[in-house]
């Protein structure tokens, strides 16, 4: 069957690494010159952080009263928060609301003076200690949804190399494993190249990007392995298997990666720019996975197939060869014999 595949997928495993690899040197490039590029709701703002410390044993309704005190005074002062995101922490919570750039410093410290009178003034919340911290700028919320998609990705990737390895061969799962790696790498690397903003939907993306590769890995390697249990690939070499799986499975894949790629990028189009935000990894996740997918991972399985019939056949060899030389060391001794007779 692959010699009627003029284009052999598998053969072209260096300009399958050669690819992902400009692309991730432009993207480091660009993160040491220019760094990722943050959303415009979470870099460019001000946040003003109110803490409280007696939470842990409080109930859900005065904790719902901690932020209707700190939303009135927001209002009175005649401010509008972009958004507001509520955390636990160890000794208690805190509310972070988020303001426009534009917002002056000197306002929001005074708003701050006053969200913690109005909290300390309150009778059903004067047990709390209370405490307030403005931030300028917060480009830290950028590298901590970095750090989320890399823990995201790695847990994914050591879950995907457990399945493929354990459901069909270690070499593959091997290929799988380097292949969702270059899947998160080439990911970061398109969304440092093309300025896309870094949400919370980076982390979402980086394990899309692994469990969609480990999908196309595991319908290529499952078309191989019903291949190589049929009569007619039951001698064929393995790299020659998975070339004929390849070429069988390239074709849905694709269909299904260009029609994602395309439904999310409408979603970009025409949604806005905090949809555009969360689509447009996504986007660059799907890509990713369905070049690596259809092109990198099966040529490295290939590889490491064709390794492991060499080796298979140097072993071969060298055990005909040890046949080879007792027999003769043994028709040595019967002609000895037969001599002495």
């Amino acid at each position: 069957m692959t010699k009627n595949n003029s284009f052999r997928i598998t053969n072209k495993l260096p300009l399958w690494l050669a690819i992902p690899a400009v692309l991730i040197v432009a993207g480091l490039v660009l993160f040491f010159v220019l760094g990722f590029q943050p959303s415009a709701t979470i870099a460019d703002s001000k946040s003003l952080v109110i803490t409280h410390d007696s939470y842990v044993n409080i109930s859900e309704d005065l904790q719902d009263r901690f932020l209707d005190v700190c939303r009135g005074e927001i209002d009175e002062a005649g401010l509008q928060f972009i958004d507001v995101d509520v955390a636990e922490t160890e000794t208690g919570g805190q509310a972070e609301f988020r303001f426009s750039p534009e917002t002056e410093n000197g306002t929001l410290e005074t708003l701050k003076t006053n969200i913690l009178a109005a909290l300390a003034a309150d009778e059903e919340l004067q047990r709390g200690l209370y405490d307030g911290t403005l931030h300028d700028n917060v480009s830290q919320y950028a590298n901590d949804y970095i750090w989320r998609a890399a823990i995201s990705g790695a847990v994914a990737l050591v879950i995907a190399f457990v399945y493929v390895a354990v459901r069909y061969r270690f070499s593959m799962g091997l290929s799988a494993l380097i292949g969702g790696i270059a899947d998160v790498a080439l990911m970061l690397a398109l969304v440092l190249i093309l300025r896309i903003p870094v949400t919370t939907t980076l982390a979402a993306a980086a394990i899309l990007a692994v469990l969609y590769s480990v999908l196309v890995s595991c319908v290529t390697f499952g078309k191989m392995r019903s291949l190589l249990k049929s009569e007619e690939y039951a001698s064929m070499p393995s790299a020659d298997a998975m070339e004929s799986a390849a070429h069988a499975a390239v074709r849905p894949v694709l269909v299904i990666g260009i029609a994602a790629a395309v439904i999310f990028a409408l979603l970009s189009a025409f949604c806005g720019a905090a949809v555009r935000a969360g689509t447009l990894p996504v986007v660059c996740a799907v890509a990713a996975s369905t070049f690596s997918g259809t092109l990198l991972t099966p040529s490295l399985a290939a590889a490491f197939g064709a390794c492991g019939d060499n080796m298979r056949a140097k072993r071969e060899e060298k055990a005909k060869l040890l046949r080879q030389q007792e027999e003769a060391a043994r028709a040595q001794k019967r002609s000895a014999a037969a001599k002495k007779d």
